[in-house]
């Protein structure tokens, strides 16, 4: 039986490689959007995992998905690698280690997450317990998976079980809900005209704009959704009525079947103004994690593995999306927010708490040690 000591111990030994690790993949910065950097992350990973789980797949091209696995197993490990951060933010929140605090782009959401993992697989193998399982590395989840979903979806049939290493919760909560998301596009085309000359034949697209976004606000309201407008354009110059509006709009949602109702609602929109035309659609949709019956009896086994171990651990909801959420959808049971916890996650200012690091490593090797018991 390996001791817990023991494995804190070898933690506690590990504490340079593991910074080592984590520095370098921060530093090879990977926004979704430059499929080159994130592609090469990818294969760079897919070369340091490899040694442990060898058989190894990439899916897609530009959009990939890599997925890495030890004989067939019932569980999977998610993860991305992709960032919200565009190339140079290193320069803007350089790697450093300061008051137990680990900073860089990426590093919380969710590259120490996917450190949490191998240097789990690294000690577990080094007492020869190393289960079957697979780990999946997503390139594009910071932009919704539109390219790599069905691939996902093909490789989810596999498995019963899904461990998401997402940065986790305040004080390391595990997160077995969270919030749907999509992001919205709402367009408008006006008719231009001359603002002082005859503005009357004109059709104001920035105002059958903001009437648009009101009427949603307070649809979204009444179905207890949440409503951002995070992006609005519109028009070239004071003295011209505008011909052309847009807007990006973040909604946020719990209860499953909203997606379908708003889809009702813009199928059947209709201008405020006469001439105008308004279309919106679906730039990008993530669907809510709700807790399944299989989910509770993983999250109760995981709880009690640990709580024998004097490791209590407890359950949060999240307003985030995730790729878990589609894995449950899919009809696995998803454990997400198994990364290290932090703060700052999509700002300049992102870091993760080190020792928070260690103690995921603890709990992740804990749950390779004890998968079978866990995922029956």
């Amino acid at each position: 039986m390996v001791q817990k000591k023991d494995i804190e111990k070898r933690i506690e030994d590990l504490q340079g490689e593991i910074l080592n690790f984590l520095r370098d993949i921060v530093e090879h910065e990977s926004p979704t959007s430059d499929r080159e950097a994130v592609n090469s992350l990818g294969e760079k990973l897919k070369e340091k995992f490899i040694k442990y789980l060898p058989e190894a797949k990439t899916y897609g091209d530009e959009y990939s998905v890599f997925l890495l696995r030890k004989g067939k197993g019932n569980s999977i490990f998610i993860s991305h690698i992709d960032t919200v951060h565009p190339i140079g933010t290193i320069k803007i929140n350089p790697f450093r280690k300061e008051n137990g605090k680990v900073f860089g782009p990426g590093a919380l959401d969710m590259k120490a997450g996917v450190v949490a993992l191998y240097f789990a697989i690294k000690i577990v193998s080094e007492h020869g317990l190393l289960p079957d399982f697979a780990f999946l590395m997503n390139t594009e989840e910071e932009e919704g998976s539109s390219h790599t979903r069905d691939y996902m979806k093909r490789i989810s049939r596999d498995y019963k079980y899904c461990f998401s290493l997402e940065p986790s919760g305040p004080d390391g909560k595990l997160k077995t809900s969270r919030k749907g998301v999509i992001s919205l596009k709402i367009s408008v085309k006006g008719r231009m005209a001359h603002a002082g000359l005859a503005p009357e034949k004109g059709v104001n697209a920035i105002d059958e704009l903001i009437d648009q976004l009101s009427e949603l606000r307070e649809w979204i309201s009444v179905r207890e959704g949440s409503f951002t407008i995070g992006v609005i354009r519109g028009g070239e110059k004071p003295n011209v009525v505008p011909g052309d509006a847009f807007a990006l709009v973040d909604i946020r949602f719990e209860k499953e079947g909203f997606s379908e109702m708003l889809n009702e609602y813009m199928n059947n929109i209709s201008p405020v103004r006469k001439g105008a035309i308004v279309t919106m659609n679906f730039e990008s949709f993530v669907p809510p994690l709700i807790p399944s019956l299989q989910q509770r009896k993983l999250y109760t086994r995981l709880k009690n593995l640990l709580s024998g171990i004097g490791v209590e651990i407890e359950e949060t909801h999240s307003a985030g999306g995730s790729d878990a959420s589609w894995f449950s959808r899919w009809g696995l049971a998803a454990i997400d927010g198994l990364g290290p916890s932090g703060e700052g996650a999509h700002s300049e200012n992102e870091f993760l708490y080190f020792e928070s690091l260690k103690q995921r490593i603890l709990i992740l090797t804990y749950i390779l040690m004890h998968l079978k018991e866990l995922t029956p």
